[in-house]
């Protein structure tokens, strides 16, 4: 390969991992290494009492996007009655570069105080009660729930229900919290 050529490759790989930092996919470099590795946090659905999880799913950076966004990741935990999904829980993780950076995200205005969990653990939870935010190291859990009431039939009430309760959303931040002290 000539000089000219080995200069144009070079230009070409520096540019795709230029894009790919930029639009937030993963390269799996520097402070960010986790990237493919943090998409294995989340816990089976059985492990946390739903019956179906989704795939993870890469998830696109969204307003607002705070400094030192490495990677998304996405999943649904739901329930299933008569075919129909009666209550899901949506939850995405989040790596940054550092654990201060992952904290400033969790300042979204949405959410209520921080409280601070015997591992040292941040949570806030949204003032309607039906999302909940977490951050371990340099991760951060979100997760927002919904439900549809069943009636004695077992027909879904399609007007919507309460949301899951806290309760249930943080077994799942505290599974996956685990899981992100065993990576390395």
């Amino acid at each position: 390969m000539g000089r000219a050529a080995a200069i144009a490759t070079t230009t070409a790989v520096v540019a795709l991992l230029g894009a790919c930092v930029a639009a937030g996919k993963p390269t799996g470099t520097g402070a960010c290494s986790q990237r493919d590795s943090v998409k294995t946090v989340f816990p089976a659905a059985k492990e946390i009492g739903f019956r179906h999880r989704s795939s993870v799913k890469f998830q696109e950076a969204r307003s607002p996007i705070w400094p030192g966004r490495c990677v998304g990741w996405w999943t649904e935990y739901e329930h299933i009655a008569n075919g129909v999904q009666v209550d899901y829980v949506d939850v995405g993780v989040t790596l940054y570069k550092t654990p201060k950076q992952a904290l400033a995200a969790l300042r979204e205005p949405a959410f209520g105080p921080v409280r601070a969990l015997s591992n040292g653990v941040k949570v806030r939870t949204a003032t309607d009660g039906g999302s909940i935010a977490s951050v371990m190291r340099n991760v951060m859990v979100s997760s927002t729930s919904s439900q549809l009431p069943v009636d004695a039939g077992g027909v879904p009430d399609f007007a919507g229900g309460p949301d899951v309760a806290a309760s249930v959303q943080m077994k799942i931040h505290r599974r996956i919290h685990a899981a992100v002290l065993r990576l390395r």
